[in-house]
């Protein structure tokens, strides 16, 4: 097989719409293969019509190329867009064990290409209350999932029909209404504003069946949006103080990474998305921003 290197302009530099020099070098790749309809690798995958959006949405045809274990393609940070809009946090919702998406027409692309990451999870297109941002309006983990009490009826059949029985679905209702925004979890621990009612951190205790601190985060008691943890650690605002990081590291027993997401945007919980295996990130984020979600997550990085 022909090898990148033979046909590799010397002259390539990476810029900030590319997450890697090697990105940028396999999408002058993929164009040539796609002009001269070649196969790729092993003769298995063949990338034909691949428009250079999706490609930069889709850094699993690096994967699909040059990853020695297959597995590792889905153990990775990807960037992706929801419609043309890179605050993919602000409208899904992922854990373990569901991968909630809000949107109509424009989630579609979006649901087929994530379910296609993770063929194990249910991938479910839902609203709340009417409502495409529901990453900002429920919160949950491998144990529950809990969501504003003005849900519609019909959201909440339907998110019980497709959720799997295990998770417990809750709805609470807190003055804080949008919980994505005032509760953050893994599935052991959460953090959670501070004046939040005390029957509603019952209820998380409970429902998400995790050990539950009231925190800010770089002062700011917003800790569902200046924060997102996964199992393995999280990411959090970058103006927090290296003693108020190892204070809330040695808090909630996790490996904590400050960061940013999508060129500079700290709010982090807005651009970013992640579980125990795969995060995803705008497209807009660069490679320094990937660097620190994959080590913050505990995924393998790019080789």
């Amino acid at each position: 097989m022909e090898t990148t290197e033979q046909y590799m302009p010397s002259d390539i530099i990476p810029t900030r719409n590319y997450t890697s020099a090697s990105e940028k070098n396999l999408w002058w790749y993929i164009k040539r293969v796609n002009k001269d309809y070649t196969m790729v690798g092993n003769g298995q995958s063949r990338h034909e019509g691949v428009w250079p959006q999706a490609f930069r949405t889709r850094r699993s045809y690096t994967g699909l190329m040059y990853r020695s274990d297959p597995r590792e393609m889905w153990t990775q940070a990807l960037g992706i867009t929801l419609g043309n809009n890179n605050d993919i946090g602000v409208f899904v919702r992922l854990t373990n064990s569901y991968f909630l998406v809000g949107g109509e027409d424009e989630a579609e692309n979006f649901c087929r290409t994530v379910q296609g990451d993770l063929p194990e999870i249910p991938v479910i297109r839902t609203s709340l209350s009417g409502c495409r941002v529901i990453g900002r309006m429920c919160v949950g983990n491998n144990h529950g999932l809990l969501v504003p009490e003005a849900i519609y009826d019909t959201e909440l059949e339907h998110l019980r029909d497709k959720i799997p029985e295990s998770i417990q679905i809750k709805k609470i209702e807190e003055r804080l209404s949008a919980l994505g925004n005032v509760v953050v979890c893994n599935d052991q621990v959460a953090l959670v504003h501070p004046e939040l009612d005390k029957e509603s951190e019952e209820i998380i205790e409970d429902t998400l069946q995790v050990e539950v601190f009231r925190h800010v985060i770089a002062n700011n008691p917003l800790v569902g949006s200046y924060c997102v943890l996964n199992n393995n650690g999280g990411l959090v605002n970058v103006d927090i103080s290296k003693t108020d990081l190892e204070d809330l590291s040695s808090l909630l027993g996790l490996p904590l990474i400050p960061g940013t997401v999508n060129y500079g945007n700290k709010a982090v919980a807005a651009g970013v998305a992640a579980n125990d295996t795969i995060a995803y990130a705008g497209i807009k984020t660069t490679s320094r921003e990937f660097l620190a979600i994959e080590k913050a997550f505990g995924l393998p990085g790019r080789g």
